[in-house]
């Protein structure tokens, strides 16, 4: 019968009447011949009785089926690579036990497959697959600051390519704004991954304690630091949001509110001590002299009062220029 075979095979023709002359369609002499190529061969054989008979027969040698899974290649965590064996209309048997022309892969590894044509004939070839890990990108908490502070926000992956939101392309950022911040980055394998954060960035306190303040001995003035609900922390160690003072000096206060922002302000507080007013002891006179009664303090301002018809009270209101403090003096006479 006619025979077939594979690229790669061969096919042995034996002409049979062992002793007899050989003579085949390529020269051969032997009895029996191994052919590998595709043709009709014949052969002529005499006996020893110088007796001959013919036959011949067709050889085919089918080509092998080329598969070629091509390069190794790569991918990301979360990609697949499409294998393909072509051929179609063969057998497949992967080392994966798939038995389709192709096949989806994630994992790394080396991947071959053997395709049988319908000739019977068979290749095979293998190619390795590598999944890379995608970068890991935390970008933490969300955070918060106070205005006049600054958050870095660091993507990590050295070496990596970077675009943020923001349209910077470096590893890390400084922000000082509120809102939300993401980054792509991209690796050395071309794996990707992004991250976000809310950042925000709360006002600080407004902390007034008003002009520098004027008072008298005797008297006190109220500071108040507004912010109700935050802590304070006065320099005279009090921790209340008002404070009431009596003597002179600088009266500062560091205020924070509930987001833990701070702000401070200070001012100044004067206490004038009051003007010392010293008419003396009583005095008397006769009907027609008088006395002269001085109030001292001078450049201050005064206020002369008469009082009873039985009993001349005279009263001396100063108020000094500077700082409005004032006195009051009594002195009795005889009428």
């Amino acid at each position: 019968m006619d025979q077939e075979t594979c690229a790669g095979g061969s096919i042995t023709l034996d002409a049979g009447n062992t002793g007899s002359t050989y003579l085949w369609s390529n020269g051969s002499t032997s009895q029996s011949i191994t052919v590998s190529t595709s043709g009709n061969y014949s052969v002529f054989v005499t006996d020893a009785n110088g007796c001959s008979a013919t036959d011949d027969v067709n050889v085919t040698v089918h080509p092998n089926p080329t598969v070629d899974l091509g390069m190794d290649q790569e991918t990301c965590a979360g990609g697949s690579i499409t294998l393909d064996a072509g051929n179609t209309g063969s057998t497949y048997l992967w080392n994966t036990g798939a038995s389709t022309q192709s096949i989806a892969v994630s994992t790394s590894g080396n991947y071959s497959v053997v395709v049988t044509d319908a000739n019977g004939c068979s290749a095979t070839d293998d190619v390795n697959v590598t999944v890379h890990p995608n970068p890991t990108v935390d970008l933490g908490m969300d955070q918060e600051t106070c205005a006049g502070g600054s958050i870095t926000l660091d993507a990590g992956n050295t070496g990596s390519t970077y675009l943020w939101s923001n349209g910077s392309t470096s590893q890390s950022i400084t922000v000082s704004t509120s809102g939300n911040y993401s980054v792509f980055v991209t690796d050395a394998n071309g794996c990707s991954a992004t991250d976000d954060v809310n950042v925000t960035v709360h006002p600080n306190p407004t902390v007034d304690l008003g002009m520098d303040q004027e008072t008298c001995a005797g008297g006190s003035i109220t500071l108040d630091a507004g912010n109700t609900g935050s802590t304070y922390l006065w320099n005279t160690g009090a921790s209340t949001q008002s404070i009431a003072v009596s003597t002179s000096g600088n009266y500062s206060v560091v205020v924070t509110d509930a987001n833990g922002c701070s702000a401070t302000d200070d001012v100044n507080v004067t206490v004038h001590p009051n003007p010392t007013v010293d008419l003396g002891m009583d005095q008397e006179t006769c009907a027609g002299g008088s006395i002269t009664l001085d109030a001292g303090n001078t450049g201050s301002t005064y206020l002369v009062e008469y009082r009873s018809q039985h009993t001349k009270h005279y009263s001396f209101n100063f108020r000094q220029l500077f700082s409005g403090c004032n006195r009051c003096e009594w002195l009795f006479g005889n009428r």
